[in-house]
């Protein structure tokens, strides 16, 4: 028989757990986003909202597209309306009691306070910025990911002036966002690419167009370049930038770190949670749940199982995190049952995302396994004027669209592609490669 301080210890914890209720570590769209649906779908527990800035929630979009300020993209939360205890500027550094078959609370590791218990927890840490070992950001040389880095940078390029050379390593899309920026400045540009064509993550007839309108806005462009570091200048050239690459040295006044983002996991690493071998997110079935039901995820730290398209999808984009909170905050009150859990939904999105640079709005919808045994309809002239790239496999099934100031073909494409089950809508060839036919006519019917 336990004894009584025992049983004394095991009630304090139950009610710890059940104080603590819902803990959603993440502060950002994802995170506030399941706050607000937790509540709007009737739970009444205490929910909990931690976050590592010291900022309220507020979208990460506008920081690479505009000018920025303390209150750009805030969201609006509003705390205190929702009863829910924000946390901010804390940093969760592990989880400890996620199984399957564990029944006791979840437990989180917080730097500098006591841990925190918790009867479900939502990770919704999002990504942090790809920065090589040996790498040493400073004043000159930054990444872009938080609202703190885009007043910091946008500092810096005042105090430089003009006259700056500022050096872009990397063509990711935060990379040719702000080349932009800068370019329509009248600030020196040069970008440094590895792969062969700017936006590797997409098939390289895009990535040339873009290539294009860098030349057109004087934005210097060394594709094939992997960047082996970056350093300060000693005299007489103190306070530049130096980037050294396979073809020399690129000399700047100011460097950004643009080599994409990887999922903000690593305080899950000795979680006993699945993790992606190749990203490192944490692997969510479509009901956004992970090995252990309690713990869901949303967002950029994640990586989603599609049955729609039979492949572990990257949660990374801004329409997931403001979608499917929806389907975290149900399969929350599905582990939190007491009395048999609700049919959970399930989240099987279409990918997409959308961009702006050199005056262009760029929307993707779809999912592309391989580029190379696609076939290619392009929908306008991508030399001049609004265009749609689109790939086809031999069945002339729609897999994936790049749309160019065209969005009332990304829209359609999007909607075509939901409604099939496997993504991939059969198209007319013919009525597609003709610009002047809109998009949604140019899906066969009923097949």
């Amino acid at each position: 028989m336990p004894e009584p301080a025992a049983v004394a210890a095991d009630a304090a914890t139950a009610a710890d757990a059940a104080s603590a209720g819902v803990v959603v570590v993440g502060a950002g769209l994802a995170g506030a986003r399941t706050c607000q649906e937790l509540r709007a779908a009737g739970h009444q527990g205490p929910i909990t909202l931690i976050g590592d800035e010291a900022a309220s929630p507020y979208d990460r979009p506008p920081l690479s597209k505009q000018a920025v300020d303390a209150t750009t993209g805030d969201l609006g939360f509003d705390a205190v309306a929702l009863n829910v205890d924000f946390r901010p500027d804390l940093r969760v550094t592990g989880l400890a009691g996620a199984s399957r078959t564990a029944d006791g609370p979840l437990q989180l590791a917080v730097a500098g306070h006591a841990p925190v218990l918790a009867e479900a927890v939502v990770v919704a840490t999002g990504a942090s910025p790809i920065v090589p070992p040996g790498w040493h950001l400073g004043d000159r040389v930054r990444t872009l990911r938080t609202r703190d880095d885009a007043i910091a940078l946008a500092t810096l390029v005042d105090a430089l002036g003009a006259q700056a050379r500022f050096a872009v390593l990397g063509g990711s899309w935060i990379g040719m966002e702000l080349a932009s920026r800068l370019a329509a400045a009248g600030i020196a540009v040069t970008v440094l690419e590895k792969a062969a064509w700017l936006l590797p993550q997409l098939p390289p007839e895009v990535g040339r167009q873009v290539r294009r309108w860098c030349d057109g806005a004087g934005v210097e462009v060394g594709l094939g370049l992997p960047v082996d570091g970056v350093t300060i200048g000693e005299a007489p050239r103190d306070g530049v930038v130096v980037a050294t690459t396979g073809g020399g040295e690129v000399v700047a006044d100011a460097a950004l770190v643009a080599l994409g983002v990887r999922p903000a996991t690593g305080w899950l690493a000795d979680s006993g949670l699945g993790l992606s071998p190749r990203s490192g997110a944490l692997r969510v079935d479509q009901h956004l749940r992970s090995g252990d039901p309690r713990v869901i995820g949303v967002g950029d730290a994640v990586e989603r199982w599609s049955p729609r398209y039979r492949a572990w999808l990257p949660g990374g984009h801004w329409q997931d995190a403001l979608d499917a909170p929806v389907v975290a905050a149900q399969s929350v009150l599905a582990a939190l049952a007491v009395t048999g859990p609700p049919p959970p939904a399930a989240y099987d999105a279409v990918p997409y995302f959308w961009s702006e640079m050199f005056g262009h709005t760029l929307q993707w919808t779809g999912f592309l396994t391989d580029y190379r045994s696609a076939r290619l309809v392009v929908r306008g002239d991508m030399a001049d004027g609004p265009w749609s790239v689109c790939w086809l496999d031999e069945h002339a099934r729609l897999h994936g669209v790049l749309a160019c100031d065209r969005p009332r073909d990304a829209v359609a494409a999007r909607k075509a592609q939901a409604a099939d089950p496997g993504g991939a809508p059969e198209v007319d060839i013919d009525a597609l490669a003709d610009p002047q036919r809109a998009m949604r006519d140019c899906f066969v019917a009923g097949r």
